[in-house]
């Protein structure tokens, strides 16, 4: 699934949200506190929950058995943004990278989140229900086993980069005239 970047009207700039900024504010779902999103956030002391509100349409096709009760629409939910307020958001995280550039350095990862993924399924297979809990506690139970692995997006720069992809496509919103957008996940 990605996050979809969508002006109140039609303009000639680019809507693409970046991929690594998609995977990055995405993994909340999936990973919780343990969230390099969440980790950075507290880290930086910068809220970012700006790019975790997000729209669904009556007619957007989402799978209702993979989100949470208290997540899925009952009806549509359209949440525009203001571009100004977004700008500043990515503005001040950018700044704020640039401050202490060594920030990636105490986001927690787990090195062996394929190991455990693998694990997890091989328990999954076992016919007897109490011993697969067992290793499913087991499993939990280790240190950094909610950490998501390291794939270089903060070390290497690369969210900067998508940081300064989505400000162009903000400040081009800003030019034409558009004033708010939404952001769809799909």
């Amino acid at each position: 699934m990605d996050y979809y970047i969508i002006p109140e009207e039609e303009t000639t700039c680019e809507d693409s949200f970046p991929d690594g900024l998609s995977f990055f504010f995405e993994q909340v779902g999936g990973y919780g506190e343990a969230a390099e999103v969440e980790q950075v956030s507290r880290i930086l002391q910068i809220d970012l929950s700006v790019f975790q509100e997000i729209s669904f349409e009556e007619d957007e096709a989402y799978d209702a058995d993979e989100l949470d009760e208290d997540e899925q629409p009952e009806e549509a939910s359209i949440i525009w943004h203001d571009v100004d307020k977004v700008t500043a958001v990515v503005d001040s995280f950018l700044t704020k990278i640039e401050a202490f550039p060594d920030y990636h350095k105490q986001v927690l990862h787990n090195p062996n989140r394929n190991q455990d993924l693998e694990s997890l399924l091989q328990i999954t297979t076992i016919g007897d229900e109490a011993e697969m809990v067992r290793q499913f506690q087991e499993l939990e139970n280790q240190p950094l086993f909610a950490y998501p692995p390291d794939h270089g997006y903060l070390s290497q720069g690369k969210i900067v980069e998508d940081l300064k992809n989505l400000r162009q496509t903000l400040a081009c919103y800003k030019s034409s005239g558009v004033s708010q957008f939404k952001l769809l996940y799909m």
